[in-house]
């Protein structure tokens, strides 16, 4: 294959892919608003985020996780920014580790969604609930945190796939080259 065609290729699908990225963002967002308000809805912005880091570079994945975090704010109603930064620095850990140490499977995806998962969900349940000492805190915990905890990390399940197929089909453009063997090679 010709390199400039190449080029224009890998260019051409690192667009397509950066697209599908932000409409399965926004899909998510959409469903997060607009889900019935009496049940657990999961915070599917945080898997999208997470699973998005595992394949790209360590800024494009803070970006994006940055991103994500703002719409993150803004669907749940929270002050607008800390989200934001904690998903920046989570999706930017997620893809270095997953540059320099990980493998990209499930159970890595799992595990760093869980992590994730957990500081985001801490860090709203310390300062909206726990730092103010209301009397429900631990019911409040238990009966609307950790539901939301347990159905975001079995979000990432589908996410994971949907990603990896993205980034499968639209990623690098690897050439086979096939070497042939020749008996005309003369050898002094």
């Amino acid at each position: 294959m010709n390199i400039d065609l190449k080029r224009k290729k890998e260019k051409r699908n690192t667009v397509i892919r950066w697209v599908l990225y932000f409409l399965l963002l926004a899909v998510s967002y959409i469903y997060m608003t607009t889900a019935p308000v009496n049940l657990r809805t999961p915070l599917f912005l945080i898997p999208t985020a997470m699973c998005v880091s595992m394949f790209e570079e360590p800024f494009e994945s803070a970006i994006f996780g940055c991103a994500a975090g703002l719409l993150l704010d803004t669907a749940q109603g929270t002050m607008i920014g800390l989200s934001g930064i904690i998903m920046l620095w989570c999706c930017l850990m997620a893809s270095l580790l997953f540059h320099f140490f990980l493998r990209r499977h499930i159970l890595s995806i799992l595990l760093i969604n869980l992590a994730a998962v957990f500081i985001q969900g801490m860090t709203h349940y310390f300062f909206y609930y726990a730092i103010w000492e209301y009397d429900p805190s631990v019911k409040i915990f238990l009966g609307e945190f950790l539901p939301v905890m347990i159905y975001t990390e079995i979000s990432v399940l589908p996410l994971y796939f949907i990603v990896r197929f993205m980034v499968k089909h639209l990623g690098v453009i690897v050439e086979d080259y096939i070497e042939e063997q020749s008996d005309d090679i003369v050898r002094e």
